[in-house]
């Protein structure tokens, strides 16, 4: 039988006070001790949802790659307007891509358009200097055969003309060359991936099958797990003075990526 956690009065009360602040004042508030951390953190309906419904585009609360991925983790329900709210802000970019991409109606998929002889990258709203972060990743269609999957400075170009694996091309990217199952950074291929004695296969789009993402700031960490499995760390030396971005490189014409931040990664 679950156990309930007890939520005290002081908890509620606080609870109360707290929705009706905005967001920038619930970040503020969050850093004042550890109690109203955890009442904003584990706030349900009556906290986010205001917030969702102000911040949120409806097509966006309608999505169907986020709430598959939101099924697929088994969010629950009190749980998810805070899950909905945090991955919209954390989601591709409109601005911070190729001029051959585009962002879709769906705001967590992006499309490259079938353009020849250009390699293209994109890149979310937000970086990351510090702390511990998780993005889940669905490429359905066809990978092509320089798609890359990683992190970039926001100093990376987006846009140069071949066919290249562009995320990884210099010093300013870091990724899993999904075609070539390598591990790509400053223009070379720096070894197999997933890891030799992972056990698992080479990278094919999927319908279904999620890549999770996990960086670690504190540390300088890059891994991936595909389905809940782990397949080895990626890089372990990332600089932490500049931010971070989740981000991707493709050369196939209409390629879709799906893309959803789901917060700090479940640590085994």
């Amino acid at each position: 039988m679950a156990v309930q956690e007890k939520v005290s009065g002081g908890d509620l009360a606080l609870g109360a006070i707290f929705s009706y602040l905005s967001l920038k004042e619930l970040g503020r508030c969050s850093c004042v001790c550890k109690q109203w951390e955890r009442v904003i953190r584990n706030g349900g309906p009556r906290l986010w949802k205001p917030l969702v419904l102000e911040l949120v585009p409806k097509r966006a609360q309608k999505s169907k790659t986020m709430k598959d991925c939101f099924q697929y983790l088994r969010i629950e329900s009190s749980q998810a307007f805070r899950a909905m709210l945090r991955s919209f802000l954390n989601s591709w970019s409109p601005h911070d891509h190729s001029p051959n991409m585009r962002v879709t109606e769906d705001p967590y998929v992006m499309h490259r358009e079938p353009v020849a002889q250009s390699s293209d990258l994109a890149r979310t709203k937000y970086g990351f200097k510090d702390g511990q972060h998780s993005w889940m990743v669905r490429w359905p269609s066809s990978a092509g055969s320089e798609a890359v999957l990683g992190v970039a400075l926001e100093s990376a170009r987006k846009q140069c003309s071949g066919y290249v694996g562009l995320l990884g091309e210099n010093k300013k990217g870091w990724g899993w060359h999904l075609g070539k199952g390598k591990l790509l950074h400053d223009g070379g291929l720096l070894g197999q991936y997933p890891l030799p004695g992972t056990k698992e296969a080479p990278f094919s789009p999927s319908e279904v099958d999620w890549i999770t993402v996990n960086l670690d700031m504190d540390k300088g960490c890059l891994w991936f797990e595909r389905n809940d499995k782990f397949l080895g760390m990626a890089f372990d030396n990332l600089p932490t003075s500049d931010p971070l971005y989740p981000a991707f490189s493709a050369v196939f014409g209409n390629t879709r990526v799906s893309l959803v931040y789901v917060g700090s990664p479940v640590l085994g």
